[in-house]
């Protein structure tokens, strides 16, 4: 069994180490994690909407440093596999490697005549989030109070996307946005690490009828692994109050559209709980234990850690 890991913000994590922003055995540390662990696949963040050490992702001179500083770390490692295509995704399932996917998580850093998109897309961009929490050009995030929905440039935006066969990531994004967007667009769609708005009132998590519209676009719903996605704070949440979660999403639209986005970042933020304290990838393997304590048939947990993912990775990558 593999996991796919919908959601890591490694990138940024490299470029911070080599800016001497941070210490290099955190990342050192991360990869180790990685290779005693069960994660074979990573969707891995170039930037987005938000800023770290006074790094400002938004702007795309940071997000092109990321991916220059990502293409020479997979150089440099060579367990981390760049996957474009479903023939390197195939190539990575049949190895001892990690393969790795580009993203952003917003994109305040792409102008509105895509120029840099064009250039990210040229050196692997293969998936983005229109928002983070905030709004942008293109559309308002899910802390933006009176969310405006998605603008011209947005429609423009979705357009150019599909005509480059880019994914497109409804995480972080506002209802109203959420809406126009999935209605407008008609590229793949899915969403990174988001946990059951219905079983807890979290402004980043997703509501029943959000996940059902996902689910009938053929898409993947990838949940997250903190604790303050899953239930109020305080101690770390059990795995059993995140199962909830993951039950609540497979009645509403089967086991078939659900996958795993950890969102593993204690490395940077120290403060933050994971759900049975699973806060690195090498811990992992925790997890299907767990789904088959609550009668998951070992076909399932296997979707659920990775096969979903990969499959619909495997169909949207050229």
């Amino acid at each position: 069994m593999f996991f796919f890991d919908a959601h890591s913000d490694i990138g940024v994590l490299v470029h911070l180490a080599n800016k001497g922003l941070v210490k290099r055995e955190l990342v050192d540390t991360y990869f180790d994690q990685m290779r005693r662990g069960p994660v074979r696949f990573s969707i891995v963040q170039l930037g987005g909407d938000f800023d770290h050490f006074d790094v400002d992702l938004r702007r795309s001179e940071s997000v092109l440093a990321v991916l220059e500083s990502m293409q020479r770390e997979m150089a440099e490692n060579q367990f981390l596999l760049h996957v474009q295509s479903k023939a390197e995704l195939d190539r990575v399932a049949g190895s001892d490697d990690s393969g790795v996917i580009f993203s952003i998580e917003g994109c305040a850093a792409i102008d509105p005549e895509f120029v840099i998109l064009d250039r990210l897309c040229s050196q692997g961009l293969r998936m983005f989030a229109l928002t983070h929490n905030g709004a942008n050009i293109y559309a308002s995030g899910c802390e933006v109070k009176d969310d405006a929905g998605l603008t011209e440039h947005g429609r423009k935006l979705l357009d150019h996307a599909s005509e480059l066969g880019m994914i497109l990531d409804l995480v972080h994004i506002g209802e109203k946005s959420f809406w126009e967007a999935i209605e407008y667009t008609s590229t793949p769609v899915y969403i990174s690490h988001s946990n059951s708005k219905s079983l807890y009132d979290h402004f980043r998590n997703i509501t029943d009828e959000q996940i059902t519209a996902i689910a009938e676009k053929n898409g993947i719903i990838a949940l997250n692994l903190l604790s303050e996605f899953t239930c109020d704070l305080g101690d770390p949440a059990s795995l059993d109050r995140w199962l909830d979660h993951v039950d609540h999403m497979v009645d509403l639209v089967s086991v078939k559209h659900v996958g795993l986005g950890p969102d593993f970042f204690r490395y940077m933020m120290p403060e933050l709980d994971y759900v049975g304290n699973i806060d690195d990838p090498s811990l992992l393997g925790g997890v299907p234990a767990a789904l088959s304590s609550r009668g998951y048939r070992d076909d399932e947990v296997s979707r659920i850690c990775g096969e979903n993912l990969f499959d619909f990775m495997s169909r949207w990558l050229g």
